[in-house]
């Protein structure tokens, strides 16, 4: 982990109340900055140990009372962290700070490391004047959900009502200290609010001291509304014990409501520009309280990666938490929301799905939250005020019954802003109603299905409330063929619209209420049986209409719904960026009828994008997989290829990944580069989710990845070579006769981007029609134009770059398919044990660059495929044996060396024995020789390695790190030095050796085997070599290397 400090302060996501009563926090440092943390922690109530020298006389009234114990610096060992609820590294005198840190994260304890947000889990916050040893700290965003929730167990629920004004006006003082320390002390002693620095905690070296999640003082309702928040709502009103009561509201208001009524924490995460859950703010700064009668804290989060987190840590302390976002936030949240649904965990969040134009005007946009429809969440949408309101309240009861986080979409346009009267369930209505449906929820075993829990609350909704709703909701003609497909403010714009309609033609308009889950036979359902045309109409500002999910699952329902696949036509319409009106008038063109009253700025014909087909399309990363038929090599109709999904017993179809090879589809559920940023190698750890495939491995086994080629690259190509990449091509390759469209092929399946071979030098040379390009393409074939041969080996000249250098080299994408070599899967060390990580297949690897001849940087093809994934990406994998394998007996012992990545399948090693451990296995002793250059950038998997040492699984941990001191360290040198150990280990208790990594340390570690087995086994150099032989062909001296 790198130490380097951070200049930009950490971003807060929870305010915690830390109370350590009978709790031991540990400080290390010296002098003042170390004696202002222990009275932190003493306020709290924690008893101190100081790790340091210089500490002022102003502790020895604590010291004598026993609070706070002084131990040398040079005392401390990485076993004694676990004694600690809190850790606090003032500087590094004395001290060895990254052990300290990698210690207090292997143990799961929270730490903050002064003037280093990079390294800290928590930054310090004033004191809170009300409550006895309540001291205030702020966790950052990111944090490893270990440490979150050892913070978060000392997080004050019921915090007093005086909490958030003292604390909001705390903060806000203390940007005003920075330019008006005078102002700053009258203001403080006015409002007696004692802040930190007033009882001798020194807040000015811990970073962004005094910092609230941008809070401000308490706002009038007057000085709200002028923010954009608009009416405020009669809470009183709805405090009285009715049902509903008539309020005027807009879209925020109306969805905010519902939030602040049924949740204890509100997060707001809104986009630039955006005004997004002012009102929730609003109602907390005036300590207005929820339906259950408790105080709510909204606070306001930044958009950025990591986020989602505090939602995480909140619902893990009990806490009911609702989000108000910008649809924006989504994508950024997609691997908590993915973690929540795996936990079970209930969650709101009301996402207005919005973006501004190139005028800086709203606009309704759905991409961002199509975006996070692969975690498996509950997703419903609303349009108008009303709706906002009705959908939240489901919302809140279905997170609460069926266990698992709801997003609520809302309307984002700048319609939506109007305020209008709503009708507003009263804050104990609201509650009953939930309570209501969970109960109903609760008779099945188990959480409620996300379906059940649906309907059960549309159910109650309209025995409550008197309004219907459903997850398609169908308006229109029983006879129409023409439908139209929406949802949010489209489908509301329609509906109002279709008096008018009917008057001239038959059709009908579906509002998608409930996008997951999705019912493919409760959407054809919900069509009249006259339907022929189905005209989706999208709002996304950045997808193409045929990767956008909403026109894929339509298309997808007419197939595999119970209607007759050819029997409907699916055609799509993105209208992103159109008024209300304008979605109306693209219906009464698609209808061929006269738009009414064309002095509006009406949506013209040819401004809509052009209609497409509902068939798989090159952008769609989801139809990456190739149909494989029966033999022929053609090109192909989209509509053929449709037929042949849709019938594939008649066409004897089957569609696959990898045609002919065992494979496997799993996604990747977490993914975070292991070294800084600024280092020179990029190593990430990716790890992949395997539920629901029929994936199996073994310690030792590698994972072989199916890379693609980059899209983006493979579009340049094709525009350059004159081809279209969503033409299908049916051809053979590898013996399987496959169907993709032009772009899956070179995108897929071809090695487009490979170093050709001489071979495919010769064969190009037979379509060149110029004469000289024949000549110097078969000249690079033979001795004579072998040097230049060599020197574009060297270059990496790609088969894309041979095809665009020799122009009237044309061959027609029928013969690249057979000239271009597959791309074949490149095989990783699996560093992880199935036992301990069920489910999931962990990987550690390393990007592969370099510069040819040119300056130009170049990456593998493998490496960037996997560095360009995303939490929910797909995969093609396949697993491969390996002689890696731990020895028959767990007590025999273990010695591993392993260089970079390639202590990858040492770590699914540890891990198995550890498991085993746990099963009262008695585990014998195991060595790790772990070598990289320096070990703040590349200690891989260091924290953990340290764990295990520390708990006596890992007897020895060795390491050498080459460049951290002037003469060079390997891993040999570290064996040299245990040359007993290993000799004793080998020969005496039929240990087995394992070495890792590049070819280069071979000889020196073999070396250095045989010296141990000379100086302490009493064998001669000869012989030792002949007994490291003997250990090979036993499966005891094993070497995976590259």
């Amino acid at each position: 982990m790198a130490t380097t400090t951070s200049e930009a302060a950490p971003v807060p996501s929870l305010i915690v109340g830390l109370r350590l009563s009978s709790k031991k926090a540990a400080v290390f440092g010296s002098g003042q900055a170390a004696a202002s943390r222990a009275i932190f922690a003493l306020d709290a109530g924690a008893d101190v140990v100081i790790y340091g020298p210089n500490i002022p006389e102003s502790l020895n009234k604590w010291i004598e009372s026993g609070r706070i114990r002084l131990s040398p610096a040079t005392s401390y060992a990485s076993a004694d962290i676990v004694a600690f609820s809190v850790v606090f590294v003032a500087d590094s005198v004395g001290c060895d700070q990254q052990t300290v840190v990698q210690d207090a994260h292997a143990a799961g304890i929270p730490v903050n490391v002064a003037g280093n947000a990079d390294l800290s889990d928590f930054v310090l916050m004033p004191t809170y004047s009300g409550s006895s040893s309540l001291q205030i700290a702020v966790t950052t965003n990111g944090i490893a959900p270990r440490a979150a929730s050892r913070l978060l167990k000392e997080i004050v629920r019921k915090l007093p009502a005086d909490f958030e004004p003292q604390l909001n006006e705390a903060a806000r003082l203390g940007s005003v200290a920075r330019t008006a320390e005078k102002e700053h002390s009258k203001i403080l002693a006015k409002l007696d609010i004692v802040a930190a620095n007033s009882v001798s905690v020194d807040v000015s070296t811990a970073p962004t001291a005094i910092q609230t999640p941008q809070a401000s003082a308490p706002l009038s309702e007057a000085e709200a509304d002028t923010q954009s928040v608009g009416p405020l709502l009669d809470l009183d009103a709805l405090r009285n014990d009715v049902v509903q009561v008539e309020q005027v509201a807009n879209v925020q208001v109306a969805s905010g409501y519902i939030s602040h009524a049924l949740s204890d924490l509100c997060f707001v995460y809104s986009a630039p520009e955006q005004d997004i859950g002012e009102a929730p703010l609003a109602w907390s700064r005036r300590a207005e309280k929820n339906a259950h009668g408790d105080w709510v804290s909204a606070l306001r989060m930044e958009t950025r990666s990591g986020a989602g987190h505090a939602l995480w840590g909140a619902l893990s302390s009990g806490s009911k938490v609702s989000a108000i976002a910008s649809a924006v936030s989504l994508p950024y949240m997609v691997p908590v929301i993915s973690q929540l649904v795996s936990q079970n965990l209930p969650l709101v969040i009301h996402a207005s799905a919005q973006s501004l134009d190139e005028f800086d005007a709203a606009q309704s946009d759905f991409a961002d939250a199509f975006l996070a429809l692969q975690t498996n969440a509950v997703f419903v949408a609303s349009s108008t005020a009303q709706e906002a309101h009705d959908m939240a309240l489901v919302a809140h009861a279905v997170a609460q019954a069926a266990k698992t986080p709801v997003v609520h979409l809302t309307n984002g346009s700048a319609e939506s802003t109007a305020p209008v009267t709503v009708r507003m369930s009263s804050y104990s209505q609201a509650a009953r109603y939930v309570e209501a449906v969970v109960a109903a929820a609760a008779k099945s075993d188990g959480p409620a299905s996300h379906a059940t829990a649906i309907n059960q609350a549309f159910v109650e909704f309209r025995n409550v409330f008197g309004r219907t709703y459903r997850a398609f909701e169908y308006s229109g003609s029983t006879d129409a063929e023409s439908v139209f497909v929406s949802l949010g403010q489209t489908a509301s714009t329609l509906q109002q619209e279709l008096p008018s309609i009917l008057k001239q033609r038959s059709a009908g308009v579906l509002n998608v209420r409930v996008l997951r889950p999705w019912s493919a036979d409760g959407f054809v359902d919900s069509l009249p049986a006259s339907a022929r045309q189905l005209t989706v109409l999208g709002s996304t500002s950045s997808m193409e209409s045929l990767s956008d999910p909403f026109f894929a699952e339509v298309s997808a329902s007419v197939f595999i719904g119970k209607q007759t696949p050819t029997a409907v036509q699916v055609v799509n319409k993105n209208i992103y960026g159109a008024n209300g009106q304008a979605a109306a008038d693209a219906a009464y063109q698609t209808l061929g009828l006269e738009v009414p009253d064309q002095t509006s700025a009406d949506l013209q014909q040819d401004e809509l994008p052009p209609t497409t087909s509902s068939t798989p399309d090159k952008q769609d990363d989801g139809a990456n997989a190739a149909i494989v038929v029966d033999p022929t090599a053609t090109y192909d109709s989209a509509i053929a290829v449709a037929q042949r999904i849709a019938f594939p017993e008649a066409f004897a179809t089957q569609v696959v990944s990898r045609p002919g090879e065992h494979t496997f589809a799993i996604k990747v559920s977490a993914l975070r580069r292991m070294t800084p940023s600024t280092y020179d190698r990029n190593i990430i750890h990716i790890e992949f989710d395997t539920r629901g495939t029929d994936l199996t491995y073994e310690i030792g086994d590698a994972l072989g990845v199916y890379g693609y080629n980059d899209s983006a690259q493979v579009d340049e190509f094709c525009k350059a070579y004159g081809l279209d990449g969503s033409e299908f091509v049916t051809a053979v390759k590898d013996g399987q006769c496959q169907t993709r469209s032009v772009h899956s092929w070179l995108a897929h399946a071809l090695d487009l981007f490979g170093r050709p071979s001489k071979k495919f030098y010769s064969a190009l040379a037979d379509f060149a029609t110029n004469t000289d390009e024949a000549e110097k393409l078969r000249w690079l074939t033979t001795g004579d134009g072998s040097i230049e041969f060599k020197d574009r080996v060297a270059d990496t000249v790609t088969y894309a770059d041979l095809l665009l250098e020799f122009a009237s080299a044309h061959p027609s994408i029928l013969h690249l398919v057979d000239l271009i070599a597959p791309i074949k899967p490149r095989h990783y060390s699996i560093a992880s044990s199935a036992r301990m990580h069920p489910g999931s297949v962990h990987l550690c690897v390393v990007t592969v660059e370099w510069k040819d001849s040119k300056g130009q940087l170049r990456t593998g093809q493998c490496t960037r495929f996997l560095n360009s994934l995303s939490i929910g990406d797909e995969v093609v994998v396949s697993v491969k044996p390996s002689v890696m394998k731990l020895p028959p007996l767990d007590s025999q012992p273990v010695i591993m060396a392993g260089l970079g990545t390639g202590m990858a399948p040492f770590r699914a090693f540890i891990e198995e024995r550890a498991v085993r451990k746990l099963e009262g296995a008695d585990v014998g002793p195991m060595t790790l020789y772990f070598g990289s250059r320096h070990r703040a950038m590349e200690y891989l998997y260091g924290e953990e390695f340290e764990a295990y040492h520390a708990d006596g699984l890992l007897t020895n941990l060795r390491l050498a790190f080459s460049r951290d001191q002037k003469n060079k360290v390997y891993i040999q040198h570290r064996m040299r030095e245990d040359s007993e150990m290993l000799s004793s280990q080998i020969l005496s208790e039929d240990g087995s050796f394992y070495l890792c990594g590049p070819t280069w340390p071979t000889g020196d570690v073999k070396d250095a085997m045989v010296a141990a087995f000379t100086e302490f086994g009493s064998i001669r150099p000869s012989e030792a070599n002949k007994v490291i032989e003997e250990l090979k062909e036993k499966e005891r001296y094993i070497l995976e290397v590259y």
